[in-house]
């Protein structure tokens, strides 16, 4: 897996309307989205394109959808996320999901949405910023990796019988970024 992250101030204004002509569906897709939102999106697109060419080779590929409506390629698997000022994308032969979120004030309660009675102990027991993001990022990026719906992240159980987080579940192995203010996962499928 290979996994990039990005400043969405970092890219020019040409570099947004070239990635922006690259994909033209998406930038059909944003029109009408929040400056910020759509240079998010953007962001994301051209770490893909860089990425793709990087490790394959390829300067031109075509983005497809999904019965979900999530793009996917036809020789690799991708994930995109962002969150404020940046993006990230992770890249692999396997299936492979991310998320980023930058790190403030959640909602403090006793159980959280999406969580097992366990997990909300375990968020709830020390550094809860810290582990409330981190165990949310790699719901995510598992459910991405997956091909899934949020809301079967409450299916999931990231959180051993110790109370330790898991770094492998269900076939995917996770690895967790802090920097900057935020929390960065990725979930990549192993043999």
């Amino acid at each position: 897996m290979k996994l990039e992250k990005i400043n969405i101030g970092g890219l020019s204004h040409k570099e947004y309307s070239e990635i922006a002509e690259f994909f033209p569906e998406t930038a059909e897709r944003i029109k009408n989205y929040r400056p910020d939102d759509q240079k998010r999106t953007l962001a994301g697109r051209f770490l893909l394109k860089k990425m793709i060419k990087e490790l394959y080779g390829r300067e031109e590929f075509t983005l497809r959808y999904n019965e979900n409506g999530k793009p996917v390629l036809d020789f690799c698997f991708f994930s995109i996320s962002h969150s404020r000022d940046f993006a990230v994308c992770a890249v692999s032969d396997f299936p492979v999901g991310v998320d980023i979120e930058q790190i403030g004030s959640f909602n403090r309660r006793e159980r959280y949405m999406l969580f097992t009675p366990r997990e909300s102990e375990y968020v709830n027991e020390c550094d809860r910023d810290n582990r409330f993001y981190t165990l949310w990022t790699r719901k995510e990026a598992y459910i991405k990796a997956k091909g899934g719906i949020l809301a079967e992240a409450a299916k999931t159980e990231l959180v051993a019988t110790d109370y330790k987080l898991l770094s492998r579940y269900d076939g995917f192995c996770f690895i967790t970024e802090k920097s900057d203010g935020y929390i960065l996962s990725a979930a990549e499928e192993y043999e």
